[in-house]
């Protein structure tokens, strides 16, 4: 009886050990899968790269010229978020639910959107204000996740961080926005193996592209040997392998423009997050099964984007980046006082971007907009051709005198580029720039504030001068460089009391609502008061507004259309032939800007001649020029 009771109780310890602890122990493929995810980790954290955001000048400033507003996050910043709805598109932009967790977002279909806080459109602070309170409230921290793709046919291993952004505010604003950088192993059968050897190359995505460098590229800037730096452009977020300013053409026809990764910026360590490489519907990266929009529905550009794993890059990082350059173009920066070419090109960039969008998504709007001013031009261009054909024959007959005379523009113009360099960090210029929140709307008022003066400046300067030239022309007497100066200086009095005038009421104008349009109104009917101050003596300062508005009345468009195609003459060119110095000749910063002033230099006095033609024009005493002969030009005077 007491073997049948040991013989029981070994019986009843077997099916204890059986049933209890086998299972606790590890087949051969959990073991494999135990240990495949530390490795992934491993592999993961040893190369996590480290951003570098743009500094943002103060809260609530707007990217790029006032830094970057946001971090890349993890996906907690809208999930879980009672703020963030889910609408169905196809339903009138119902209201599906709200707060939404991983698995729930998962069961959505891909006619759904998320809609966070805010117009898109109209961006204010509203979308920083929320994120900012959002982290505060969860305690979010910057964030990458990595994903691992292994091609077992090629032999090859991909390494991608991708970076998740609340919303993205470059020319195309929208809620939302993913960007990623990937590194590449060619040759390596496992994760384990990656580990043992560095990376072949590595690409950083730009928008709908992308550039590669081989890995030991002198371009890559690394921490520590493995991680490496990235720069994220203000706003947009495209991703860079330096500190600088770069061309850009977005996706989805977001426009062209320029790229601010420049400094100065702020070293931002991410958390490394290792996505798996099953996607459990009811686990915590069931977002990734999400097929609808992360942002708000709009039209083409502005719409929200697809989530990361309904990106082409997700499934196949090789494919979609065998297109990406091996370069980008860098908009070179200059220590230059005050602001120069590149400055320029970049806002006109982005403002010729922003029209180009709106022609795109909204072209009953803005395509007979854009037509009739294009129209308008070519009509008043073609007007005015004979008149540009006039003053470039007047150029040429005396180009030496007005040569002489358009340099002096060089000096004027580095005056008042050490004059703005030094008010625009200082009252009242400051003030008016932090009043309105730093955004480059603000700082463009004042730079077109000590512009305006330096353009007062150079009417006060060269303009007279130009004019006395061609006044002399007009009299039948030869003008010199010397004696246009001298003669421009006794008039210099009338003329700069005139000017003040117009500063002050077409300045004071732009503080009204409907200042804009005041103040080109008055500048335009008030733009020939030296020319009457100059070609008649006893011509009084209030006298000479009098003649120029008389003369312009009832051809007020004809004069702005006029105006503007010779005033863009003079300075086109000077902008394009620097910058494509700067892009393509790969020439030194203060070499193109000074081949630039210098082109301005030598066509700035056709404009003058132009306008003064015009003057002479309404005035009913053209100059008169007679057929040139083979030899030389003969300039005729007008009647007395």
């Amino acid at each position: 009886m007491c073997r049948a009771r040991s013989r029981s109780t070994r019986w009843l310890f077997a099916i204890l050990v059986t049933t209890v602890l086998l299972p606790a122990i590890p087949t051969s493929t959990s073991a494999s899968a135990q240990q495949a995810a530390p490795l992934g980790q491993m592999l993961a954290d040893r190369y996590a790269p480290i951003g570098y955001l743009r500094t943002q000048s103060h809260p609530c400033a707007t990217p790029p010229g006032g830094g970057e507003p946001y971090v890349p996050l993890p996906v907690e910043m809208v999930l879980d978020n009672p703020r963030v709805l889910v609408r169905n598109g196809a339903d009138g932009d119902k209201v599906l639910a709200t707060g939404v967790s991983a698995q729930q977002l998962a069961t959505f279909g891909p006619e759904t959107y998320l809609d966070f806080p805010g117009d898109p459109r109209r961006p204010g602070c509203t979308y920083e204000t929320d994120e900012r309170a959002r982290i505060e409230e969860i305690g979010l921290k910057p964030t990458t996740y990595a994903h691992i793709v292994f091609d077992e046919a090629g032999h090859r291993l991909a390494l991608q961080y991708w970076f998740y952004w609340y919303f993205n505010d470059w020319n195309n604003t929208h809620e939302s926005d993913w960007e990623m950088i990937q590194l590449m192993w060619d040759g390596v059968a496992s994760v384990e193996q990656a580990l043992d050897q560095p990376p072949t190359r590595i690409g950083y995505s730009q928008h709908g592209n992308g550039e590669l460098a081989t890995w030991g590229d002198p371009k890559i800037q690394l921490e520590d040997g493995t991680h490496p730096h990235v720069y994220p452009a203000a706003g947009s977020h495209a991703t860079f392998f330096s500190n600088d300013t770069f061309l850009a053409w977005g996706e989805r026809n977001s426009g062209f423009g320029c790229d601010m990764a420049s400094p100065p910026s702020v070293r931002t360590p991410l958390d490394v997050v290792l996505v798996p490489d099953t996607i459990d519907p009811q686990g915590d990266f069931a977002w990734l099964l999400y097929p609808g929009r992360w942002g708000e529905r709009q039209p083409a550009a502005f719409n929200g984007p697809l989530g990361a794993g309904f990106n082409s890059k997700w499934n196949d990082p090789w494919e979609t980046s065998d297109n990406w350059r091996p370069f980008s173009i860098v908009v070179p920066g200059s220590k230059a006082i005050g602001p120069t070419m590149t400055d320029a090109f970049c806002g006109m960039t982005a403002a010729g971007s922003q029209v180009l969008m709106y022609a795109v998504v909204y072209p009953w709007a803005t395509l007979p907009l854009i037509i009739v001013v294009v129209g308008a031009f070519v009509f008043f261009f073609r007007r005015s051709r004979d008149l540009l054909g006039r003053a470039i024959r007047v150029y040429r007959s005396y180009w030496r005198v007005l040569v002489g005379i358009g340099l002096t523009a060089i000096p004027v113009g580095i005056v008042f580029n050490i004059i703005q360099s030094f008010l625009i960090h200082r009252d009242p210029l400051e003030f008016v720039i932090e009043w309105f929140d730093d955004t480059a709307g603000a700082k463009l008022t004042a730079v077109l504030a000590v512009g305006g003066v330096q353009q007062l400046a150079m009417i006060l300067i060269i303009g007279p001068t130009v004019i006395e030239a061609v006044a002399d022309i007009h009299r039948g007497n030869t003008p010199g460089v010397l004696r246009s100066f001298r003669l421009a200086a006794s008039k210099f009095m009338p003329i700069a009391l005139a000017g003040l005038v117009i500063l002050v009421l077409a300045g004071g104008s732009l503080l009204l609502i409907i200042g804009l349009p005041v103040a080109i109104w008055l500048v335009v009917r008030w733009q020939f008061f030296a020319q009457a101050l100059i070609f008649d003596d006893r011509e009084t300062v209030v006298g000479s507004l009098r003649t120029s508005s008389r003369l312009v009345r009832g051809r007020w468009w004809k004069t702005l259309f006029a105006v503007l195609i010779f005033d863009l003459l003079a300075t086109v060119p000077g902008v394009v032939v620097g910058f494509g110095l700067l892009t393509l000749g790969g020439t030194a910063v203060g070499f193109a800007n000074s081949i630039s002033s210098l082109l301005y230099a030598l066509t700035i006095p056709v404009s003058v001649i132009a306008v003064t033609l015009m003057f002479l024009d309404y005035r009913g005493d053209p100059l008169r020029i007679e057929p040139e002969p083979e030899t030389d030009t003969v300039l005729a005077p007008g009647p007395a």
